[in-house]
């Protein structure tokens, strides 16, 4: 018997950090830094995307291995390192991580009595680049952009 699988989420977080004026840093040689020379009050969490986004839709057959299945996943911008501290302080480096589709198919055959196990992927159709950059005003500086491509994956397993 074959079933539709539909599977959902979104999340969103608003995380930011908080600096006072009496904010201190101490290294690891015991100096002592003032923590505004080093973070801005109201910036955003390292590695935390305001908004997350799951999304999967697949065909399943209970009497045996056969699932295709249709995964989506969105990320809004997140910051990923500090901006190097100075005077002034440059500005977080961001990735933009967007929207992501793939497809994995898994199917079970019988050779000669054995289960075969085939699975069958294709990640990021859509293309999607990596993306970290900074910005200052209006100007966008690539720090580490590329072209992450489309993958595709075959593979098989057997039962003895």
């Amino acid at each position: 018997a074959r079933r539709l699988l539909l599977n959902a989420n979104y999340t969103y977080t608003n995380s930011k950090l908080k600096v006072g004026a009496g904010d201190t840093i101490i290294f690891a040689d015991g100096t002592q830094f003032a923590a505004q020379d080093f973070f801005r009050d109201g910036s955003p969490l390292t590695g935390q995307s305001d908004h997350l986004v799951n999304f999967q839709i697949g065909l399943d057959n209970t009497d045996r291995v056969s699932q295709q299945t249709i995964l989506v996943n969105y990320s809004s911008e997140r910051v990923t390192n500090r901006g190097p501290a100075g005077t002034p302080q440059q500005p977080d480096i961001v990735e933009k991580p967007g929207l992501r589709l793939d497809f994995v198919a898994r199917e079970e055959f019988k050779i000669r009595g054995k289960g075969v196990e085939i699975k069958f992927e294709v990640r990021n159709i859509l293309g999607t680049r990596y993306q970290e950059f900074q910005t200052a005003g209006e100007r966008r500086i690539d720090i580490n952009t590329y072209d992450v491509g489309t993958s595709f994956s075959l593979g098989a397993g057997i039962r003895f």
